[in-house]
């Protein structure tokens, strides 16, 4: 492994834990209560933070990132959470812990963090640090916004929408249910994908994923041989299909078994446009910005606290 991916060792004695009251229909304040009481049974001090608002949580953070006493921030909720903390964290000097307690958990999935608070406060107790590829999405007017799992745009992204809006149920579940509904008004979309600058891919698109990690909603692997320390995003497109054969293989596309399936192809790049008109991109799970969006490797910009391998 090369510089930009160095692995090390934090001594945590401080910890500033950021929570999203929201996520997982409330059970990140739980969680949070017991990472703090394992925190405490290690001999780490927390710092407890968290913000009215995304804006009020990200200048937390930023504060919080700033303070020198700090050795970890913590993020306790799902991958919008921790989305959020990215935006100040990304490329600094403080680890990014996880305290997993949303519907999707992709983050935690990828860097193998136990989904028990418990468990995972013990992990970043320990200290073991990894250096990853983050990604970033840029819009046309200079509007730029960091993604650890994946970004994505057309039907999943329509998908995500719907799942947001959905009360019921949690988890998994919920992405498929979103899943059928969209398949209502399902249809391909207009797109142009221009890779590294190169002749664009043009054509309609049912969608379309960049992953610098494997997977979304909740484990489904629509970029199943992304590698977050490769330097490179792994790209999913599915080209135009039927709304009857999309029903019949969109389990393919999201358990990554979509070799057979001549609509589905795989590229990498380090860069990608995608100009989709009326369609909103979304990665970690929340809305970013509208197509036209530029998405974009940063090499070894991540920080994270993971159990030692």
């Amino acid at each position: 492994m090369s510089n930009t991916y160095q692995l090390g060792q934090r001594k945590i004695s401080r910890v500033a834990l950021l929570t999203n009251p929201a996520a997982g229909k409330g059970r990140a304040v739980a969680a949070s209560e017991v990472a703090t009481r394992a925190f405490y049974k290690y001999g780490v001090d927390v710092v407890s933070i968290s913000g009215s608002s995304p804006e009020a949580s990200r200048a937390l953070a930023r504060e919080m990132i700033q303070d020198d006493s700090i050795d970890a921030l913590v993020a306790c909720g799902g991958d919008g959470l921790i989305g959020l903390a990215l935006q100040e964290q990304a490329g600094t000097d403080t680890p990014l812990g996880i305290i997993p307690a949303g519907t999707g958990n992709d983050h935690a999935r990828e860097y193998k963090i136990p989904l028990d608070p418990r468990r995972a406060a013990k992990t970043i107790v320990e200290g073991f640090t990894t250096r990853t590829d983050l990604g970033i999405m840029r819009t046309d007017d200079g509007q730029e916004r960091y993604f650890g799992t994946i970004a994505c745009a057309g039907f999943d992204s329509l998908v995500t929408d719907r799942t947001n809006r959905i009360p019921w149920p949690s988890g998994q579940p919920r992405y498929v249910l979103a899943i059928l509904i969209e398949f209502i008004n399902f249809h391909s979309l207009p797109t142009r994908i221009t890779l590294d600058d190169g002749d664009p891919i043009e054509g309609d698109v049912t969608l379309c994923a960049i992953g610098n990690t494997k997977t979304y909603g909740g484990g489904m692997q629509v970029c199943p041989d992304a590698d977050h320390y490769d330097g490179l995003f792994d790209i999913t497109v599915a080209t135009k299909m039927t709304r009857r054969k999309a029903a019949l293989n969109v389990s393919k596309i999201f358990s990554g078994d979509f070799e057979d399936l001549e609509e589905a192809r795989q590229y990498r790049a380090r860069k990608v446009r995608v100009e989709m008109p009326g369609i909103n991109a979304y990665a970690d799970g929340d809305k970013y910005f509208s197509c036209p969006v530029e998405c974009e490797v940063v090499p070894g910009a991540g920080y994270y606290i993971v159990p030692r391998p």
